[in-house]
Order: structure tokens, then sequence, then C-alpha cells
């Protein structure tokens, strides 16, 4: 067993113990453990980043032309309903 594994066992063996000895919660005391053996681990130095490449300013590419409106189309005559077209003959 590594030794990191040796010592969320004994992590959770303590916490368990601590609450009582509960039957049936190992995982949860397990997973404390895990949580709280991580939390004191050393992070790892990050490494240091690259500097950061200079951007690049892309041309403007040229306005595209708009399309000429389109003419509206002539206004129809409205309907004229028979009657009336009757009546002034």
């Amino acid at each position: 067993m590594s030794a990191e594994k040796e010592k969320i066992k004994d992590v959770a063996y303590r916490l368990w113990q601590e609450a009582g000895s509960p039957h049936g919660r190992d995982q949860e005391f397990w997973f404390q453990a895990e949580k709280a053996v991580k939390a004191s681990k050393p992070k790892a130095a990050a490494k240091p980043k690259a500097p950061a490449r200079p951007k690049v300013e892309k041309a403007a590419a040229p306005a595209k032309a708009k399309a000429p409106a389109k003419p509206k189309a002539a206004a129809k005559p409205k309907a004229v309903p028979a009657e009336k077209v009757a009546a002034k003959v």
C-alpha cells in the first residue's frame, strides 16, 4: 500500500473511532480522510509560464459593397365589390 493510502487509512480509522465507531459508514470516513490528506499535502510548485507572445494585428478586410435596394412593387388597386361597380354604370 502506498504511503498516501496508509495515511488515509489511519486518518479514516481515527475519524471513525472519534464518531463512536458507527456501523456502515466506512466510505463516508474514507472520503473525509482522503479530502483531509489531500488538503494537507503541499502542492507542487507551478511551472513558470512562457512569456506571452505579442499579438499580431491582422489587416482589416475591405468593406463589402451593399447590394442596391430593390424597388418597391407598385401598389395594386383595391378590389371594388361588384355591387358598387354595377351601381356606377
